[in-house]
């Protein structure tokens, strides 16, 4: 019953979003391949969204969860931590706070694995106060106790999600629905099933942009901090034929390279066995912002420890096949060999590009 009021309560402050109690139905999006059931206390979706089941993290906008023991809630006042008087923390050292810190981190994995989002929202209540959370690839970022029968930043903040762009909500936006030929296309190229849903992704390649056609993803049992690598068996609407892209999130510091810029000194050193890149590149402004408040008396990593993430995809026009497809253990060998070929072409080429001396 106490679900449902506060359903009723917020959704006037956000018009464009049905607030769905969803406590009693887990996840059945098909788009999660975890080992343990997901069913978060309410959903929010976006008006008019194509969901097929009552809850389905796949297509969820904002998740709400509610403790009804402060002893619930993984966060506290920021303490020092023991031994180390210049770090704090603000996670609270208990078992069922620990369990809630799990729980909502399921939540947030479930729902960036199994969609395609630069960051996410969700909601924890507890009692009679609420946190916001803002959850990226780098980590994730937590109010302090919004008493929110007193203190409208609560109910201003469901205000401004409704009025925020796509963008603004954390939506990957070079990811579109593709169209009905489209879709004719892609599934015979890649032998798909009616029932699987497609989805079609952006890459920029040569000042421009080529568009791929996949499989919607499937989230996987991983906590969202880190590179998020996501690899997709997709039809390139271009030249018309199967490609393999990897969407991830690279570490965005001085000395790292982007994959993409390996593969072309590569190709131009002539490494033998090397798969073709024909598309890489940033994917415009996504990038984490946690890492910008590691410095806060607050923060529980110090700043070293939040790395910088940007969002990258990269098309390789060689798809591999899975170990038990090959027809003969010699098949398999050969392709080792081609594979050794490959990395003493690279450490020869690699050695002919260091400077003297």
């Amino acid at each position: 019953m106490a679900i449902t009021i506060q359903v009723a309560a917020v959704g006037p402050f956000a018009p464009s979003l049905d607030f769905v109690n969803t406590s009693a139905s887990v996840d059945r999006s098909g788009q999660t391949e975890f080992s343990f059931e997901i069913k978060p206390d309410i959903c929010a979706y976006t008006r008019g969204n194509k969901r097929l089941v009552t809850t389905d993290v796949a297509r969820a906008e904002i998740i709400i969860e509610f403790k009804w023991h402060a002893t619930d809630d993984p966060f506290c006042k920021p303490y020092p931590l023991p031994g180390d008087p210049n770090r704090s923390t603000f996670l609270r050292d208990s078992n069922t706070g620990r369990d809630t810190l799990g729980q909502i981190t399921s939540y947030a994995a479930a729902q960036l694995g199994s969609q395609f989002r630069t960051h996410i929202y969700s909601v924890l209540i507890v009692k009679d106060y609420a946190r916001l959370i803002r959850w990226d690839r780098t980590g994730a970022i937590v109010t302090e106790a919004i008493p929110y029968d007193s203190d409208r930043t609560l109910a201003e903040f469901f205000r401004r999600y409704h009025k925020a762009p796509p963008k603004y909500r954390g939506v990957d936006t070079t990811v579109t629905v593709p169209t009905d030929r489209e879709i004719r296309l892609a599934r015979k190229c890649l032998d798909l099933e009616d029932n699987v849903p497609l989805v079609k992704m952006t890459v920029p390649a040569e000042g421009s942009e080529r568009s791929y056609v996949a499989a919607a993803p499937k989230a996987q049992p991983y906590t969202p901090p880190g590179r998020a690598t996501r690899g997709f068996v997709a039809y390139d609407l271009r030249r018309r034929r199967k490609v393999f892209v990897k969407d991830t999130w690279r570490v965005d510091l001085p000395d790292i390279e982007r994959e993409g810029e390996t593969y072309e000194l590569m190709a131009k050193a002539q490494v033998r066995n090397i798969a073709p890149c024909s598309a890489a590149g940033d994917i415009g402004d996504h990038h984490t912002v946690t890492h910008l408040y590691a410095n806060k008396p607050w923060a529980c990593k110090r700043e070293k420890d939040l790395i910088p993430h940007q969002h990258y995809r990269l098309v390789l026009d060689v798809v591999g096949d899975d170990l038990p497809k090959f027809p003969s253990s010699r098949e398999m060998l050969r392709y080792i060999v081609h594979a050794l070929e490959g990395k003493r072409s690279e450490r020869t080429a690699s050695a002919q590009y260091l400077p003297p001396f």
